[in-house]
């Protein structure tokens, strides 16, 4: 996926998560140049978070020949996708002018976004989805990531939140969530949850072993069942073509992919959408949300065009 000479002007992409930075310079179809992935503190080691992202930018682009940069966020974004609303696991951008900073020290385009949103416009290129109307990813991880893209522009809602199926309220949980509310499914279909089991119920199994050891539990699959009511759920209000499935959950060794599925099709209303349901597991490559990251710049230019 990566090339490492090109005389073309590149698309700054970055992916700015809870533990890593990721950066590359993404070119035309998809090929990156010079990727790199380094802990987040690495880039954010003062108390001014945009002076240090500005530095480290410039720092990497020395020589380099960029026409915009596209940063993606694991956080909620205002509705002018300018500046970071809540980001529970990188408070310190919360509230921060980051488009008019950086626009204002580079001179050229910069854009924001979710980096689910980012996710899922890298998968429509990877499984060539350029036809469907309407797709929906879900990518479990620590929490629960949503994003839905309808004719090739991503869902934003009037506040900005769109997507934000994590949630959903469960009724009969008291959980107390990171976004202040109780009882939201991301505390339950989520990593934070297998993480609770393999420290409350299954203390000498590692959790990347989880499913391998302990997949028969009914806490497991109930686990599975919950996730697949998430999926479900948004399926059942939006009938949509194609449902990408991705994270680090399902990534893991011997998560139950078939089950999940089977799972889906049964909360799913018949005949339809369950009869024509078509689900995609994606994958999880390195570079992913920094060529989505160009995917979502290239689709911003062009619709000011």
């Amino acid at each position: 996926m990566r090339n490492e000479k090109t005389e073309t002007p590149g698309i700054l992409g970055i992916d700015i998560g809870g533990t890593n930075f990721r950066i590359g310079v993404v070119y035309e179809q998809g090929k990156t140049a010079n990727f790199r992935k380094i802990p987040v503190r690495s880039v954010f080691r003062t108390t001014d978070p945009m002076k240090d992202l500005r530095e480290y930018i410039a720092e990497y682009c020395q020589n380099m020949d960029i026409r915009t940069i596209s940063i993606g966020f694991p956080a909620a974004i205002d509705r002018e996708r300018k500046t970071v609303l809540q980001a529970p696991n990188v408070a310190f951008m919360e509230g921060l002018p980051v488009v008019q900073y950086l626009t204002d020290a580079f001179h050229i385009p910069v854009y924001i976004e979710r980096d689910v949103t980012m996710a899922v416009l890298y998968d429509r290129r990877k499984w060539s989805l350029w036809d469907q109307n309407m797709l929906c990813g879900f990518y479990f991880g620590t929490g629960i990531g949503n994003a839905i893209v309808i004719d090739g522009v991503p869902l934003v809602g009037r506040n900005g939140t769109a997507g934000e199926l994590g949630h959903i309220p469960v009724d009969g949980s008291t959980e107390l969530c990171g976004c202040g509310n109780r009882g939201c499914m991301e505390n339950l279909a989520g990593g934070k949850y297998l993480a609770h089991l393999c420290e409350s119920v299954f203390p000498d199994t590692p959790i990347g072993r989880l499913f391998l050891e302990k997949g028969e539990d009914p806490l497991l699959q109930q686990f599975i069942d919950r996730m697949a009511m998430t999926v479900a759920t948004e399926v059942n209000i939006l009938d949509p073509d194609c449902v990408l499935i991705g994270g680090g959950v399902p990534s893991m060794a011997g998560f139950p992919k078939e089950r999940l599925v089977e799972r889906i099709l049964v909360h799913t209303r018949k005949p339809f959408p369950a009869q024509s349901l078509r689900v995609i597991f994606t994958g999880d490559e390195e570079d992913k949300c920094v060529i989505g990251a160009a995917e979502y710049a290239a689709m911003r230019m062009k619709r000011m065009n």
